[in-house]
C-alpha cells in the first residue's frame, strides 16, 4: 500500500528588523529576545553588542516570523508593550530603545512613523513648547503650568469654519471616549475676534464638546500658533492641523489635512458642514483618524497604568492555577491580599520569591497570590519546586490579567487591602524594608 504526505502550505511570514539605539553610545551585554502574540512568547533570538546613540540605529536581526499581531516584546526579563502587525512577505522595523542592557521604560517602537518619533525621543531632537497665554471657555488660564504633566492633543479650529473644523471636533469627540486621564484635548481658535470664551462655551454646549477651548487675545493666539506654521483665520479658511505635545512639553508629532472620521460624528456637526465639508467627510480626509492619533499617543507615553499606583479597586480575575482548579481573585474577598507577578526566566523574580513566600506566611491573615506570566503550568511548578516552594501560582498565559492592571514589567507586586482597594504597586525587586512596612499596612487596617 503507497501512504500519500500531503504537502504541507508554508507557513505565512514576514521580515522583522529589530533595532537599537540609545540615548548615549555604550556596549549592550548579551540578552534573548522575545515577542508575545495570541500563541505566547515566541524567542526571536540573542541580541548584544555595540549600540549607537540616537538619532544613528544599528540592525541587531533578522529574524522571519509568522504574519499576525503582536503586543509585546521582552528583552532579558523586561518586558514593553507594543503593536506590531507583521504582514506575510513585508518588512516591519522595531525600535528599542537600550540603556545599560534593559529596555528604557515605554521605547519599544513599532512601524517606520514610530521608529522614527522614537529616534527622535532618545536622541532629544524635540522642539519644546514655547510659553504662551490663553483662555478657555470659562474665562481660566491655559499656560505651560497648566499643562504640565500631561500629553496634550492640539487641533486648530474656529466656530464659524463648516469644512474642516467640524471633522476635527468629531475627532475630539472619538478621541474623549478612549484616552488615559493624563492625556488633555484642546482646540484652540484661529479666529480670536469672533470666538471668545463665551462663544466657545456655547459651542461646547452645542457639540458635547467635554475638552478645553482655547481663546485669547488676537497676539497671544497668533504667538501661540506659530510654533506650528499656523495662521490665524475667519470664515472657512483654515490651515487643518493636530499636534501632539508631551508630558515634558515637547512637540511630539503634527499632522496636516483633514481626519478620517468615518460614521462616527453626531447630526449636529454634519448640519454644520458646507459641501465641501461632506465632500471630505465622505472622502475619508488625508486618511488618518482617531487610531492613528491614539497609538502615537501610545508611544509617546509608554505604558499607561488604568489604575493608579494606590486607591482604586483591584479588578477582579478568573485563572487556572497549577493544579488545574480554577481560582477567581473573588474567591478571597475580605483578607488582605499580596499579588505577585512573575515569570520563570526573571532573575529578580527568583531572587524576591523565597522572601515573599517566608514574609507573607508570616501573617496569618494576609494571603499570597502569585500569578505567573507567560509560562506553562510544567515550567512554573518547576520553578517553584526549584526554590522548595509548595504553593501553586495562577496561570497567566497570555499575560491578559498583568495588561488589565496597567503593569509591563517584572515582578510586581501589588498590595490590596481587606476591602478590595488597592494600597500600593510596587514595582521591580522587593527589598525587605518594603515589604515590612507594607504587611504591617495591610495587617494594621
Amino acid at each position: 500500500m503507497l501512504w500519500l504526505v500531503p504537502r504541507l502550505q508554508p507557513a505565512a511570514t514576514g521580515t522583522l528588523v529589530v533595532l537599537v539605539s540609545a540615548r548615549n553610545a555604550q556596549t549592550m551585554p548579551d540578552a534573548t529576545l522575545a515577542l508575545h502574540g495570541t500563541g505566547g512568547w515566541i524567542p526571536l533570538g540573542h541580541v548584544s553588542g555595540t549600540v549607537p546613540a540616537a538619532p544613528a540605529e544599528r540592525t541587531v536581526i533578522t529574524p522571519a516570523v509568522s504574519a499576525g499581531g503582536y503586543d509585546a516584546v521582552r528583552l532579558g526579563s523586561d518586558v514593553a508593550p507594543v503593536s506590531l502587525a507583521i504582514t506575510q512577505n513585508q518588512v516591519e522595523p522595531l525600535l528599542l530603545g537600550v540603556d545599560s542592557g534593559h529596555l528604557i521604560p515605554g521605547s519599544a517602537y513599532a512601524g517606520n512613523d514610530q521608529a522614527n518619533l522614537g529616534l527622535g525621543e532618545l536622541s532629544g531632537k524635540f522642539v519644546s513648547m514655547p510659553a504662551f497665554n490663553l483662555l478657555d471657555q470659562r474665562g481660566q488660564a491655559i499656560n505651560l503650568q497648566s499643562i504640565a504633566g500631561k500629553n496634550v492633543v492640539i487641533a486648530a479650529f474656529h466656530t464659524t469654519c463648516h469644512e474642516t473644523c467640524p471633522l476635527y471636533t468629531a475627532l475630539f469627540l472619538q478621541l474623549a471616549k478612549r484616552i488615559a486621564p493624563a492625556t488633555m484635548l484642546l482646540e484652540v481658535t484661529t479666529d480670536p475676534g469672533v470666538d471668545t470664551s463665551g462663544v466657545l462655551a456655547r459651542y461646547a454646549q452645542q457639540t458635547g464638546a467635554s475638552w478645553t477651548l482655547g481663546t485669547g487675545g488676537t497676539t497671544d493666539v497668533a504667538n501661540f500658533w506659530s510654533v506650528f506654521d499656523v495662521q490665524l483665520a475667519a470664515g472657512d479658511t483654515h490651515t487643518s492641523t493636530l499636534a501632539l505635545v508631551d508630558r515634558h512639553g515637547y512637540i511630539r508629532l503634527v499632522y496636516r489635512g483633514v481626519p478620517k472620521i468615518g460614521n462616527d460624528i453626531p447630526p449636529s456637526l454634519v448640519t454644520a458642514l458646507s459641501a465641501q465639508g461632506l465632500y471630505e467627510l465622505g472622502s475619508g480626509g488625508d486618511g488618518w483618524g482617531a487610531p492613528d492619533v491614539l497609538d502615537a499617543l501610545a508611544t509617546i507615553s509608554g505604558p499607561v497604568a488604568p489604575v493608579a499606583s494606590s486607591g482604586g479597586r483591584a479588578a477582579d480575575f478568573t485563572l487556572t492555577s497549577t493544579t488545574g482548579s480554577k481560582v477567581s481573585l473573588s474567591d478571597f474577598s475580605g483578607r488582605p491580599l499580596v499579588i505577585n507577578f512573575w515569570a520563570t526566566y526573571c532573575p529578580p523574580c527568583r531572587a524576591e520569591m523565597p522572601l515573599l513566600v517566608q514574609s507573607v506566611g508570616a501573617q496569618p491573615r494576609v494571603r499570597l497570590v502569585l500569578v505567573d506570566e507567560g509560562d506553562s503550568s510544567d515550567s512554573a511548578r518547576n520553578f517553584l519546586s526549584g526554590l522548595g516552594i509548595r504553593q501553586p501560582a495562577l496561570l497567566d498565559g497570555d499575560t491578559r490579567v498583568l495588561r488589565s492592571f496597567g503593569l509591563f514589567s517584572l515582578p510586581t507586586t501589588i498590595f490590596v487591602r481587606a476591602d478590595g482597594t488597592i494600597d500600593r504597586r510596587q514595582v521591580g525587586q522587593l527589598d525587605p524594608s518594603v515589604l515590612d512596612a507594607e504587611l504591617s499596612n495591610l495587617t494594621s487596617q
